[in-house]
């Protein structure tokens, strides 16, 4: 069940949904050159941000920090929310990894940068740089952090992501 972002014993910095994120993580590619698909909305199924440049496709699955069209602005997902949806990041992008695998192709978390979110993914993130996914971490501003495995520095650098 959502909680009170204010209500919190540390509350997020910024709240944010996966729409946004969405947004965000397209213009993001769109300013770096990419070619982009338009980003999925509310509950569309499918790959959330797609995006192509230099013959390297990107996979995005995305998350945010409270749901579509909540109530409001103060209500935030509870940590077993926040566990939940990184789990099922992961899990959506084993199955795009599975399926569109080439070495040429980049498989995304994108999250909104706060601290529960980067609390929970530290705590696999030996494991996901295993499985060469990469991070997008949405700032307040909606600006981009890229963060990803030292195996995959040569593929970001080559679409000028690093």
């Amino acid at each position: 069940m959502p909680v009170s972002n204010s209500n919190m014993r540390n509350p997020d910095s910024f709240v944010m949904n996966e729409d946004t994120v969405n947004i965000a993580v397209a213009d993001f590619l769109e300013f770096n050159g990419f070619i982009c698909d338009p980003p999925l909305s509310g509950r569309q199924p499918g790959i959330d941000v797609k995006a192509r440049k230099n013959g390297v496709s990107v996979f995005v699955e995305s998350k945010g920090s409270q749901k579509n069209g909540a109530i409001s602005d103060d209500e935030v997902f509870n940590h077993g929310q926040i566990v939940n949806h990184l789990a099922r990041q992961i899990h959506t992008l084993m199955k795009y990894a599975s399926q569109y695998g080439e070495s040429s192709n980049l498989f995304v978390l994108a999250n909104p940068d706060i601290q529960r979110i980067r609390n929970e993914f530290e705590r696999v993130k030996p494991m996901v740089d295993k499985m060469q996914f990469v991070c997008f971490w949405v700032q307040k501003d909606k600006s981009v952090l890229v963060e990803g495995p030292k195996s995959n520095e040569d593929l970001l650098s080559t679409v000028e992501l690093y």
